[in-house]
């Protein structure tokens, strides 16, 4: 019963990551990751939710972040819509506050 409960975790945490992440993953490829993540407009990953595709290094998280901060200037450039002009309460994802470098998670 044990063995199953497993094996059905393992499965749903594989369900929740794309084949194209699991294989930039299984080859290191944080960086391009990172930037998928970013250019998509997804929530960034934490160290934590890395570790689970693979081991993962400092410098390695260090490539994620930088890849996700690339990819993410690239969604954000010209996203200036009409409803965040007139509206500015309108909830904006690329507006950059002090939380969205994740250094009050890292220590810093």
């Amino acid at each position: 019963m044990r063995q199953l409960i497993c094996m059905m975790a393992a499965l749903m945490i594989a369900a929740c990551v794309s084949q194209y992440e699991s294989e930039l993953s299984q080859h290191g490829e944080w960086q391009e990751l990172g930037a998928y993540h970013g250019e998509y407009g997804y929530q960034e990953w934490d160290k934590k939710r890395l570790d689970r595709l693979g081991v993962l290094s400092e410098s390695d998280y260090e490539k994620y972040r930088a890849g996700y901060l690339q990819g993410r200037y690239e969604y954000c450039t010209g996203k200036k819509t009409v409803t965040t002009a007139i509206n500015p309460a309108y909830p904006d994802e690329c507006k950059q506050d002090a939380s969205q470098f994740g250094l009050a998670e890292r220590g810093y």
